[in-house]
């Protein structure tokens, strides 16, 4: 079987983190398979894999073809080949649309075969994810057939990407450094996040790691004017590979993090966290917060569960809506409680591996669907 994923970089690393994630599990799964990435900004995936070579068309990595979704002549050439054979399963990620080379062989040339397209959605634990997932959904064109996949935090969706590296809950390092992966926030937002960890944090055994990203230059200027009252030390860190990187955030004793892929391993992997979420218009990002709050609170003790949804909403609302003061008791209480709210973490991951694998499940499916 050959499938396509389609990936548009839309969010620094996150997009392609995800796409990366999944073929490399569908691959673990299915060897046999043949895999195609089309991806629109290779020097963003150079930056989780310096495998890549973004000046290339095609290139073959760890066993995968990536293509360049840029590249009109090139791929509409290598898939429309063989009577457009290579194009049988599509994942669309994210509602990333479709190349225009692409659009050219589903809907204007001579398709003889049916080809099915998958739209996998964001990551939400809002409660539309069960409603929409295997939903059928029409396109320009009967023989070219569309349905929704909905990743999820419950049984009636597709779960979460469980590869090798997040398939059990890992005893967590108690005194590992603390990671910092977050949006800005205006002006000296982070100032009351540091100087939280500054009453945390009673030794210098303890870093507090900034990724790169959105967010690193607005934590090292709250940093840089408060250093000389600060105790403990502020590592900037260079780009990491995925496994890299997920082996650094297994290592941590807790986490500040944003976006979908660091958020969902986040989810897996029982160490607290905070999850700063995109930001959006209307403060949309507040209902994605509370939702995914709602899933996590029977996994705690109510008066536990209130600790970390006081500084997960706070981290969510704008700064001119939260007082620095107020945001940096929050952290400072979530931080002084973690050890004790652990239990609630470990529940929920379980809860999690319980689901089973979203690979898995997405390739089940693919063999359901390609066998009508």
């Amino acid at each position: 079987m050959e499938i396509t994923l389609l990936c548009k970089v839309v969010d620094n690393f996150g997009d392609v983190g995800v796409a990366y994630r999944l073929i490399s599990r569908l691959h673990k799964l299915n060897p046999d398979n043949k895999l195609n990435l089309i991806i629109d900004d290779l020097y963003s995936f150079q930056k989780i894999n310096n495998k890549i070579n973004p000046a290339k068309s095609f290139q073959q990595v760890d066993s995968l073809n990536i293509y360049n979704w840029n590249e009109y002549n090139f791929c509409y050439s290598a898939f429309s080949g063989e009577k457009n054979q290579h194009l049988q399963i599509i994942l669309e990620l994210f509602q990333c649309g479709r190349p225009d080379w692409m659009e050219k062989i589903l809907f204007e040339d001579n398709l003889d075969h049916v080809v099915n397209i998958i739209m996998v959605d964001y990551l939400t634990a809002e409660t539309y994810a069960e409603d929409f997932h295997k939903l059928q959904s029409l396109t320009r064109k009967a023989i070219v057939q569309k349905v929704n996949f909905m990743p999820g935090f419950t049984d009636k969706t597709g779960g979460l990407i469980i590869d090798d590296n997040w398939n059990q809950i890992a005893t967590r390092n108690s005194q590992g450094d603390i990671l910092f992966f977050c949006y800005d926030r205006d002006g000296s937002g982070w100032d009351p996040l540091l100087k939280a960890l500054n009453k945390y944090n009673q030794t210098l055994s303890k870093k507090l790691l900034v990724a790169q990203g959105k967010g690193h230059d607005s934590l090292i200027t709250s940093y840089n004017h408060l250093s000389d009252f600060l105790n403990y030390q502020v590592q900037s860190l260079d780009f990491l590979n995925q496994n890299q990187w997920d082996n650094m955030m297994k290592n941590c004793s807790f986490l500040f993090i944003r976006g979908e892929e660091t958020m969902s391993r986040a989810c897996l992997s029982g160490i607290p966290f905070v999850w700063h979420a995109y930001p959006q218009s209307d403060e949309y990002q507040l209902v994605k917060v509370k939702a995914l709050l709602d899933v996590m609170k029977n996994h705690f003790l109510p008066q536990d569960f209130s600790v970390v949804e006081k500084v997960w909403l706070m981290f969510n609302t704008p700064v001119s809506e939260v007082d620095d003061i107020s945001f940096e008791n929050a952290i400072y209480e979530f931080l002084v409680q973690q050890e004790k709210l652990v239990y609630g973490f470990n529940s929920f991951s379980k809860s999690l591996l319980n689901n089973g694998d979203m690979a898995k499940n997405l390739l089940d499916f693919i063999s359901e669907i390609a066998s009508k």
